[in-house]
């Protein structure tokens, strides 16, 4: 009998039915495993936050470690500033048995501190310039460390150097910007220009002075009218003055920069930045790591050695003498005192004569007189009671643009005058160059007979220049060049904000700065010589 098909499509449906009927279950297994997938991303992003939280408290305790150790480094300059001397003491220069707590600080902050030894100390001395000044750089360097948190508590150290401010911090320096007042016929020059300073003491910057590097005086620069001399190679060599002002015009004397390209910045109302009135300081020093003589001496670099011989009379120079050796890498300053009995006379740049002994050998006199000359390759410095006269070039390594390279630095210190020699003759020199830091701490860097003969060529000085009163080098034709004397290529040696010629560290009587820090990376120690990796 044939099937109906509303028949065959109810037992299609009974069938459909029963197939689906034992599967019943399945969506509270469906339900189960999205349940149980879900408690796992939680648990995952749980311990994902955790780390997360002890990472950003790991990084919060650094970064105030760090802060804190930041805050000991300016607590010791503030003391340094305080009292320039400060760190001359040993209790002053160390906090390892108790830190100290950071001012201020809600979390315990705490910093400590302690000295890098220099040239070769262990430990403080009764010498603490030795003992802590490092005769290359000039610098005092100490570990601050920083402790924040607990359980662990973290560290962060840094290495910090303070150098002293210097005049070598300049390429040019001054206190007065007029002729010395100790020459004849320039009395009473010892006036600032803002103070009513007499015009025939005046020195104007003509158009062809180009300064490479950064400047400081503590008058005023007088710009000849319309001129326009560059200072500065770039905005970050500073064109300071220490005089009264409230505007960039106030470095020039009467508030006119005429039409001075200052390619550096320049900089009014400067701090002073004052030098000693004596290089007695450096005596002491050569007494005890280089070499003393009396009378005036005639020194020839070179390379590691300087070859000295000393006539304070002629009867004291035969012409049979050898000059003496100096190991400059074992005694590294000179320094030459007048003769017992010796009172030089007053200095006369017009009228310059040399004398010298019978075979022409060296200069003569009882004078604390330098004569220097020739080429170096290690650190010196020469210093005199008296003056210092360059009668020949003095150089070191330099680059394809002359710039001075390595580690060799020349410090020339004199109490009274740094002089070119130059006698109004066929003989002088032609177009010396100095590569040198010159210091004139009571008077002038200045060309003998600056006034008479032709015009030599330029004087090129790679280093600095540091001066109580400003010394000519020559006299400008009326077309603006030279007529006597020479031109001037003045460039800062960059070297000298970093490495100092031996002992100069001496003639500073000024604040300190920080020269230079290191933050000593995660996981490592601080030691007697700064970081030290603790991984190898």
């Amino acid at each position: 009998m044939p099937v109906s098909a509303m028949t065959r499509a109810k037992r299609i449906c009974q069938l459909l039915r029963n197939r689906l009927a034992p599967e019943h279950g399945f969506t509270m297994v469906v339900v189960l495993g999205v349940l149980l997938v879900t408690s796992l991303l939680t648990a995952a992003t749980v311990v994902a936050l955790q780390g997360e939280i002890h990472l950003s408290s790991d990084n919060l305790a650094s970064k105030r470690a760090y802060a804190a150790a930041s805050a000991g480094v300016q607590a010791y300059l503030y003391q340094l500033n305080q009292n320039p001397n400060y760190w001359e003491t040993c209790s002053n220069d160390t906090s390892t048995e108790s830190a100290t707590a950071v001012p201020g600080a809600t979390d315990g902050e705490q910093y400590s501190f302690q000295p890098i030894w220099a040239n070769g100390n262990t430990g403080c001395t009764s010498n603490m310039i030795n003992a802590l000044v490092d005769d290359t750089t000039g610098t005092i360097r100490f570990v601050f460390t920083g402790y924040s948190g607990t359980n662990p508590q973290v560290t962060r150290s840094i290495v910090t150097s303070f150098r002293m401010n210097s005049p070598l911090d300049f390429l040019w320096y001054t206190h007065f910007e007029s002729v010395d007042d100790d020459i004849t016929g320039y009395s009473n020059c010892g006036v600032f220009y803002r103070q009513g300073r007499s015009s025939s003491c005046n020195i104007n910057w003509i158009s062809a002075d180009v300064m490479n590097g950064p400047s400081y005086t503590d008058d005023q620069y007088l710009i000849d009218p319309g001129a326009s001399p560059t200072f500065g190679r770039s905005p970050a060599d500073k064109i300071e003055s220490s005089a009264p002002g409230t505007t960039a015009a106030d470095i020039c004397a009467g508030d006119n920069c005429q039409n001075a390209k200052f390619v550096g910045t320049p900089v009014y109302n400067a701090t002073p930045i004052p030098t000693p009135s004596d290089n007695s300081e450096l005596l002491t020093d050569a007494q005890q790591y280089g070499e003393v003589y009396s009378g005036t001496t005639t020194i020839t670099l070179d390379g590691q050695y300087a070859y000295v011989q000393t006539c304070p009379t002629a009867a004291a120079c035969p012409s049979s003498q050898t000059p003496t050796a100096v190991n400059l890498a074992q005694d590294p300053i000179i320094y030459v005192n007048n003769a017992s009995g010796c009172s030089p006379g007053q200095y006369n740049p017009a009228s310059v004569t040399y004398t010298m002994n019978s075979n022409n050998t060296a200069y003569v006199g009882c004078a604390g007189d330098v004569y220097v000359s020739g080429s170096y390759t290690y650190p010196v410095t020469i210093a005199a009671e008296n003056n210092i006269v360059v009668d020949n070039s003095i150089t070191t390594t330099a680059d394809s643009n002359g710039n001075p390279t390595g580690g060799a630095t020349l410090g020339l210190v004199a109490n009274e005058f740094v002089r070119v020699m130059h006698g109004c003759s066929s003989n002088d020199l032609s177009s010396p160059t100095i590569d040198a830091a010159i210091l004139a701490l009571n008077h002038s860097f200045i060309v003998d007979n600056w006034s008479c003969g032709n015009p030599e060529g330029t004087l090129t000085v790679h280093g600095a220049i540091a001066q109580y009163f400003r010394g000519p080098v020559g006299t400008v034709s009326g077309t603006g060049g030279v007529a006597t004397g020479y031109a001037k290529n003045y460039n800062y040696d960059d070297r000298l904000a970093n490495i100092l010629p031996p002992y100069l560290f001496d003639i500073s009587d000024s604040g300190w700065h920080i020269s230079r820090e290191t933050l000593c990376t995660t996981g490592s120690t601080t030691t007697g010589t700064g970081c030290q990796s603790t991984t190898g």
